[in-house]
Formats: C-alpha cells, sequence, structure tokens
C-alpha cells in the first residue's frame, strides 16, 4: 500500500489529558493540570437555550457558516463591523481553514514560539512549512526580519499566549500589523483567552483598523463560557479569505452543531457578568499557584498577565522536561505538559483549571518531588 502522503502527530496535551484520565480511572490519586478546559459549569442561559431548543426540536442542519441570528449576536458582542463572520464548530477548524487558505505547498508561515500545540501540525498539514521564531525572547522587528523570506505567507499569534500566559500589548501588536503590511502578509490572530486578562486589560488586533484587509481573527465559546465540548467557535474575515474559508469549512465538517449556536447566542446576547466573575475565579487560582511554586527551588516562573497557564523553566533540575513530567506523574500524580510540545524544551506548562485547594496540594507535591529529584534516578 502506498504511505499516507500527510500525517500528523497526536496532539500532545489531548494524549496526556487521556493518560491523567486512565491513571485516574485505575485509581491513582492524580491532579491533571494537562488539559486547558474551564471547569466550572457554562452560564445557565446556555443551558436553558439548548432545552428550548430540543424541545422545538431545532436538531437539523444549519448554514455551513453559521446561522444570520447568530453571526449578528457575534458581531453585536465583538464588534466586528468589517469583514465576514464565520461560525464553525471551535476554533480549532477556523484556523485549520485560514492556514489552509492562505498557504500551500512550499509556503512557509510564521509562528512565534513557544506556541500552541497544534499550530505547527496544522500548518504542514496544509503542506506549508511552519518557522519559529522568537522562541521566548522578546517580540522584535528584528526577530521576525530573521524569519521572513519570499515564500512567508501568514503570521500565526496567539494572544494571551498559550502556554506561557503573556499578553501581547498595543505597541507590540503595532509592530505585528506593520510588518505583516510591509510583507504583504496575512495575520491569523487566536484570541481564545481575551476573556482572561488580569492586569491591564486587552486589546484585540481587529483595534488596528488598517490591518482588517489582512486580517484572519479567530474567538469560540470553549473558555470564556465554559463551553469546550460543546464546540463553538468564530471568526471574522476579509471578503477573499473568508470566501475560501467558507468552502473549506463546508466540506470538511459540514456545519456547527445546531444545540451550540442556540447556546452560544443566548451566552453571548448577555452581559459580562459571567465572564468578570470567570476572571475573578481564575485570578485567585493564578495568585495561588503562583505562591507556591514561587517557594520551590529551582524552579522559575514566567509573569502570568493572562491565559489560565503558568510556563515554569524547570531545567536547573532536569534538562529532559518529558522525563521530568513522567517522573513527576509516576511520584507524585501530578500531570503536566512537557516544554517541548510548545516548541520550547526546559519547560513545562501548568493549567491551573482545578480549585485553589487542588492547586495548593499540586504546589505541595511538587515541591517534594523537586526537593528530591535525583537526575542520576532511572
Amino acid at each position: 500500500m502506498k504511505p499516507f502522503s500527510r500525517t500528523a502527530a497526536p496532539s500532545v496535551t489531548m494524549s496526556l489529558d487521556r493518560q491523567a484520565r486512565e491513571l485516574a480511572a485505575s485509581g491513582k490519586d492524580v491532579i491533571n493540570l494537562t488539559a486547558g478546559q474551564v471547569d466550572l459549569p457554562m452560564p445557565d442561559a446556555g443551558k436553558a437555550a439548548i432545552r428550548a431548543a430540543l424541545d422545538a426540536d431545532r436538531t437539523g442542519y444549519v448554514p455551513a457558516t453559521g446561522s444570520a441570528d447568530l453571526i449578528e449576536t457575534v458581531r453585536n458582542k465583538t464588534g466586528w463591523t468589517e469583514g465576514r463572520v464565520l461560525i464553525s464548530a471551535g476554533a480549532k477548524p477556523l484556523l485549520t481553514a485560514a492556514i489552509a487558505c492562505v498557504a500551500g505547498p512550499g509556503d512557509e508561515v510564521l509562528l512565534p514560539a513557544p506556541c500552541y500545540t497544534s499550530y505547527p501540525e496544522t500548518i504542514r498539514l496544509a503542506g506549508a512549512v511552519p518557522v519559529p521564531v522568537f522562541r521566548g525572547t522578546p517580540l522584535t522587528h528584528e526577530a521576525l526580519t530573521r524569519g521572513v523570506s519570499d515564500r512567508t505567507k501568514a503570521i500565526v499569534v496567539n494572544n494571551p499566549v498559550n502556554p506561557t500566559g503573556a499578553v501581547l500589548r498595543a505597541p507590540e501588536l503595532r509592530l505585528l500589523a506593520d510588518f505583516a503590511k510591509a510583507h504583504d502578509l496575512y495575520l491569523i490572530a487566536d484570541e481564545v483567552y481575551h476573556a482572561f486578562v488580569y492586569e491591564g486589560g486587552f486589546t484585540s488586533l481587529y483595534a488596528f483598523a488598517d490591518v482588517r484587509e489582512r486580517l484572519i481573527l479567530v474567538d469560540s465559546a470553549s473558555k470564556t463560557y465554559a463551553m469546550a465540548g460543546l464546540r463553538l467557535g468564530y471568526a471574522v474575515a476579509p471578503a477573499p479569505a473568508a470566501e475560501a474559508m467558507s468552502g473549506f469549512l463546508s466540506h470538511a465538517l459540514g456545519c456547527p452543531c445546531s444545540l451550540s449556536e442556540r447556546a452560544a447566542k443566548a451566552v453571548l446576547a448577555a452581559d459580562d457578568t459571567y465572564s468578570d466573575e470567570l476572571r475573578g475565579v481564575f485570578r485567585r487560582r493564578r495568585d495561588r499557584i503562583l505562591a507556591g511554586i514561587g517557594r520551590i527551588p529551582r524552579l522559575r516562573t514566567a509573569p502570568c498577565e493572562g491565559a489560565f497557564y503558568l510556563w515554569i523553566d524547570v531545567s536547573a533540575v532536569e534538562a529532559d522536561d518529558a522525563l521530568f513530567c513522567r517522573r513527576l506523574l509516576d511520584a507524585e500524580g501530578v500531570a503536566l505538559t512537557p516544554g517541548r510540545a510548545f516548541l520550547c524544551p526546559g519547560f513545562v506548562r501548568l493549567a491551573f483549571t482545578k480549585p485553589e485547594s487542588a492547586l495548593a496540594e499540586a504546589a505541595a507535591r511538587l515541591d517534594r518531588f523537586v526537593r528530591s529529584y535525583r537526575t542520576d534516578a532511572n
């Protein structure tokens, strides 16, 4: 048989989450801090909307890129007045469509690293080449210039950043916008963590009107409204890109889930009380885990201004971050994600998506593990 022409490595975070779940199901005491999933209930308005849709038998197909009333609600919530709004089954299909429609075989896509694990594989699935830049260093014009070539088609940018918790501010966004304009590139922006900025507020790339003609901006209900399993994302794109993405999505996915659409419409139409309260919960969790990790020798944490991840430098304990995570899970039942999954070895990602009591216990176990760690252990 002929080999497959294109394959993608499985998602590391999903694989580790599955392993942790299996260990927990077998009876091991596991604190699973791998997956970026909000662990609190979704808004009641969303639940009520799903029940009403079921009672009305609204379980058929919807338009391939979303129903008109939901698109209007998204526009009202986001302020996306220019461009075409697309709805799909989560942010991932929209990002996949965006990359596939602007880059093809032989093309290159600039990718700030560390970055979300699916970005490089999604670029490769399009036949294009991911070109990591920064590697954790500051975002500068020089770093971008080192990565760009005549084959570069786009820059993928995530803000706030998964896995580091960094937040790109207006000067850095202006730099990205100007660089994209100067080199005639698309900007593919993933802003799914926009509601989780703990200090200083959030600035969207959409705020820069002069870049909207080359901006594909993706968001979702997964994080902001604890609806990860309902798979509902939305994007705004200029007409040519939106047309191409629409065709891609209509064949690859068919359409969004009708029930998820109703839930999203209900939560987006509400005020910001829910997301404000959610942000408060995660700010307190961040402060709790930062305090706990800060007492552990030889570990260094990056500042966490947004999202819900702690980026921890473990290189002074163990150079092999994957080995560090395996030993930690075996010894203490704490599941973290190795930094190499995000293109930056020597680090681990901790998702503070558990109650404060569980985070305090995880920090205590990690402290015990690090203080007793031997690099020559089998």
